[in-house]
């Protein structure tokens, strides 16, 4: 009966040529792409565990301080800079010390003479420092974030789980065995099942970390595509994308469309930089006004966008018209406010409203209805609010405006 063995030379070799194509590969995904710093650590950790399988399997054949300091140091790196990358992954910041301090330790200990000469205690304490990076990084991959790849993640921690434990149980091996692991000149069983389960395990990971890393840029792109760059509000694509399903699932809606007024002479008197920073400061008075609005649930939280230039919209899900009035006149109180809070150049907004329930008209229907009260409110005087002419007429003004509230507009915003 022929029992297939594991040789542990040729392992070495196989291991050592994968890790050196997956260190090419990702140096030049780097290099391609800088701003990528994740595939930098995976590179540098494929290069590190070539590096590190290298040196290891040359024991006894080049000196100690290279087959045994250097390669352990290397083979703690390669789970160092991968714990940096699965950190970079969740936007983590990891500091220069936490990425070395393995290695230093492992260094320092290497300089006392009695500790180097103790093979076992040697190798137990090389095991146990990359150990506890593999620790690291299954609680990294256990917190809590944005739901993406589940399983993948599952089968990581999991395979994350099963080369920690068994490299604690190779610590105490190697603690108690007084045996030389040298590649070349005498078979091993145990390391070289080590040396497969670490091979399977660390191409997984470095495919699960790009995965991840490959759903962050896809996240990034999909961001970049629906969302105004200066503000950070829902661009115009993004809210066309979205509004009728958000009208048609809370019954009807009711749209605000706001203009900044003279944006022109902001620009004009205080520069384009200014006029930015207004645009920013307004997008941020309309994160201040609906925080926490909802006419009847969650379910109809506005939805804000950016339709261009100093145009913006908001549509309100619901069929409730007096709250949506009621928010259209806090935003335009906030922003005539809004020059006390900052010291910049003050600002005021024109806002025009329309509504309608679900299946009566689209949201482009309400578009033209709220613009052209918009219209009117601009003509009106500015810094105030028009409903469309189709309702009762709703007008809310600062100071700087016409005539004083109907009654029906009192009653709604008391």
């Amino acid at each position: 009966m022929h029992i297939v063995t594991l040789d542990i030379a040729t392992l070495f070799v196989a291991a050592t040529a994968i890790d050196f194509v997956t260190a090419l590969y990702f140096w030049a995904l780097w290099l391609g792409r800088r701003e990528q710093r994740v595939y930098l650590w995976i590179a540098a950790s494929a290069t590190s565990a070539t590096l590190g399988c290298l040196l290891f399997m040359l024991r006894e054949v080049v000196p100690d301080w290279l087959a045994v300091w250097a390669a352990q140091l290397f083979i703690i790196q390669i789970f160092a800079f991968l714990w940096a990358a699965v950190r970079l992954v969740h936007a983590r910041s990891r500091s220069v010390v936490e990425t070395w301090i393995g290695s230093a330790l492992w260094t320092g200990a290497c300089l006392v003479p009695a500790f180097f000469e103790a093979e076992p205690v040697r190798n137990a304490v090389a095991t146990l420092a990359f150990t506890a990076y593999c620790a690291a990084m299954c609680v990294e991959l256990l917190r809590p974030h944005r739901a993406r790849a589940s399983l993948n993640r599952i089968v990581t921690v999991v395979s994350l789980l099963l080369l920690t434990g068994f490299s604690i149980l190779l610590a105490v091996y190697s603690a108690l065995n007084e045996d030389v692991v040298a590649p070349l000149r005498k078979p091993d069983p145990l390391a070289a099942l080590w040396l497969l389960a670490y091979m399977v395990i660390y191409v997984m990971l470095v495919m699960a970390v790009t995965t991840l890393e490959l759903g962050n840029e896809a996240d990034r792109e999909r961001e970049a595509a629906t969302t105004d760059a200066l503000t950070g509000l829902f661009n115009r694509r993004a809210f066309l994308a979205r509004s009728e399903r958000l009208m048609a699932r809370a019954g009807g809606a009711t749209l605000l469309v706001l203009d900044i007024d003279h944006f022109k002479r902001i620009n004009d008197l205080f520069g384009h930089a200014a006029g930015d920073e207004a645009l920013v400061r307004f997008a941020a008075v309309l994160r201040l006004a609906i925080a926490g609005f909802a006419t009847d649930g969650p379910a109809t939280v506005p939805l804000v966008a950016r339709l261009g230039g100093e145009e913006f919209v908001c549509l309100v899900p619901g069929t409730n018209e007096a709250a949506a009035a009621r928010l259209a006149e806090r935003i335009r109180s906030l922003v005539e406010r809004d020059l006390a809070a900052t010291g910049g150049p003050g600002m005021t907004v024109s806002i025009g409203l329309a509504a309608s329930p679900a299946g009566i008209r689209t949201v482009g229907d309400l578009l033209l209805a709220a613009d052209k009260a918009l219209y009117r409110a601009k003509n009106g005087g500015r810094n105030r609010v028009e409903q469309e002419e189709a309702a009762e007429p709703f007008v809310a003004r600062g100071p700087g405006g016409a005539t004083a509230l109907p009654v029906a507009a009192a009653a709604l915003m008391a």
